[in-house]
């Protein structure tokens, strides 16, 4: 199975520069990570003819009148895609900003606790995807892009196979890697693209 990831950039390869011959001829769903336009993410689907599950990244906020068209919002739910139980979360850490999509780390935990049923009926989750890292993972010091406990706390309880984020560019300068793994899952920032290739279940 392959996964088309993308957030917080309209690449090029994707958009002005695309060509279909570049890409696989079966990716299989998409996933977004947040900060797109809902005019890219829909253009996505046309092309790849394929499905879209998403989170809203902080600044998504016109997605409450104008989401991507066709596209699934998963955030506080899990979807069963293809033998997968995807698990989405939105928003980043509380900034004082008036207009973003933001949380503090207990609202997003409650967030998380609400899910608790829907994650024991499951048995397994796959997939968590969030805009946020998870703290100490891809993160930064500044109160934005700090990331949360919380996830931390459900990668180590829930052992997914992947943990798939956004909001904390490759090009800000972290030093940071693309991939990292953390006890057995495998943490991804899905900045601009990434193509992951996993075993269907």
């Amino acid at each position: 199975m392959k996964i088309l990831i993308v957030g917080d950039t309209v690449d090029p390869q994707l958009y002005d520069h695309f060509r279909r011959d570049r890409f696989p001829d079966n990716i299989d769903v998409i996933l977004s990570v947040g900060d797109l336009p809902a005019w890219y993410l829909s253009y996505l689907m046309s092309v790849f003819n394929t499905p879209l599950y998403y989170v809203r990244g902080n600044h998504d906020t016109s997605f409450e009148q104008t989401p991507p068209e066709g596209g699934e919002n998963i955030d506080g739910r899990i979807v069963h895609f293809r033998g997968l139980n995807i698990l989405g979360l939105e928003g980043c850490m509380f900034y004082h900003s008036p207009s973003a999509v933001q949380y503090t780390e207990k609202q997003m935990w409650w967030k998380w606790q609400r899910l608790r049923f829907s994650l024991m009926l499951r048995r397994r989750v796959d997939i968590i995807l969030t805009h946020a890292p998870p703290l100490g993972i891809h993160d930064a010091e500044d109160q934005c892009h700090r990331g949360f406990l919380t996830f931390s706390q459900m990668i180590h309880k829930y052992r997914p196979q992947y943990f798939i984020h956004g909001h904390t560019h490759l090009n800000y300068g972290y030093k940071q890697k693309r991939i990292d793994v953390v006890n057995e899952t495998t943490v991804i920032n899905g900045y601009g693209y990434h193509i992951l290739d996993i075993e269907q279940p």
